[in-house]
């Protein structure tokens, strides 16, 4: 009895190990598993906890793509980063927003707008990369650029870290996960580059929604009295779309890392917006896409060109830029942010 006793408990102790080696050998081989028992065990323990938006099996493995030679080097071996996981509490479509040529959609070298005035394309295609009528200096002691965010408090998709909030509505007071978030790492990046740039975090849309446009006219019209150098103003913010009851997030892949697709918005006067000027803004809006497309290929989906306003009649330089949407997340905007200022700045270098 105590023979089979023994052999029994043997056996308890050594078929799960080798279940275990065997259903982890799936992933990462045999020996990798063994030469990191600990790291093993809490991947399988957690493994179930990780899902994609994809809905295919996203469990983070720490081991992919390493070997035996990898643990046995002299130095120590970081497993991958682990990507972001959204909150599970959402259903958040990844999507790849394609530009194509259409009878709205107009292409002129890699810049694209969709227009949805009744411009023929014919002059919207005249408008398209046409010289800007000013210029920015660079190197300045003066502000050349402002960014400011009329919908301050919009923001992104909860992580899975984050707790559960049944009343969240995409918005935050919080400067560190709204828009003013991203727009500093647009302005960081302009400055990094040479061009004076300022942003203000004034939550125009806190704690109203309604006359937030009214309010941060008043602070871009507070900022060009005081800098008359302002050439630039960016108004950023980020965009809303859902299919079916599901979130969309455009993202594109560029070298490994994921951004947010981008969208400026130019607006056109319907006779009634006071904006004589709309062509200027048309104009740069192309320079700047086409500029960003360049870059960042895929990252920005047409400009927008339709009857709105959005102040933009304070200057020829003014456009609106959504980065992402709700469904997107905080660093893939951030990531957007840095990016577009990049493709921005190259287009001034050019000018």
């Amino acid at each position: 009895m105590q023979k089979h006793g023994t052999f029994l408990y043997k056996m308890l102790v050594f078929l799960p190990a080798v279940a275990f080696l065997v259903c982890y050998s799936r992933w990462t081989g045999f020996a990798v598993g063994c030469l990191q028992p600990a790291r093993a065990l809490d991947y399988m323990k957690n493994a179930g906890m990780h899902t994609l938006e994809t809905g295919s099996d996203s469990r983070y493995n720490p081991f992919r793509g390493m070997t035996i030679k990898d643990f046995l080097s002299d130095t120590p071996v970081q497993a991958p980063a682990q990507s972001e996981e959204i909150s599970p509490y959402y259903n958040v479509i990844k999507e790849f927003f394609s530009s194509t040529e259409s009878d709205i959609v107009l292409k002129k070298d890699r810049c694209y707008v969709k227009n949805l005035t009744h411009m023929s394309a014919r002059d919207v295609k005249s408008i398209m990369l046409s010289p800007v009528g000013f210029t920015v200096e660079k190197n300045s002691s003066q502000p050349q650029i402002l960014i400011m965010h009329t919908h301050a408090t919009e923001s992104y998709i909860p992580m899975a870290t984050d707790s559960y909030d049944e009343n969240y509505a995409f918005r935050s007071t919080d400067n560190t996960k709204n828009m003013t978030a991203v727009g500093k790492v647009m302005a960081d990046t302009l400055n990094s580059l040479g061009y004076n740039t300022l942003q203000d975090t004034t939550l125009h849309d806190y704690p109203s929604y309604n006359g937030s446009y009214d309010n941060s006219k008043e602070t871009v019209e507070k900022y060009l009295r005081q800098y008359p150098s302002i050439k630039i103003v960016l108004d950023i913010h980020r965009d809303a779309v859902e299919r079916n009851g599901s979130i969309i997030a455009p993202v594109v892949t560029i070298n490994g890392t994921e951004y947010a697709q981008i969208m400026i918005i130019s607006g056109r006067d319907n006779g009634y917006m006071n904006m004589p000027n709309y062509r200027e803004n048309l104009k740069f809006a192309t320079m700047v896409q086409n500029s960003v497309a360049g870059l960042y290929p895929g990252m920005a989906r047409p400009v927008l060109f339709d009857y709105r306003n959005y102040n933009q009649q304070l200057t020829t330089g003014s456009i609106l830029v959504e980065i992402g949407t709700h469904g997107s997340t905080l660093t893939r905007a951030k990531n957007s942010a840095a990016a577009f200022a990049q493709g921005l700045a190259r287009a001034l270098d050019n000018m």
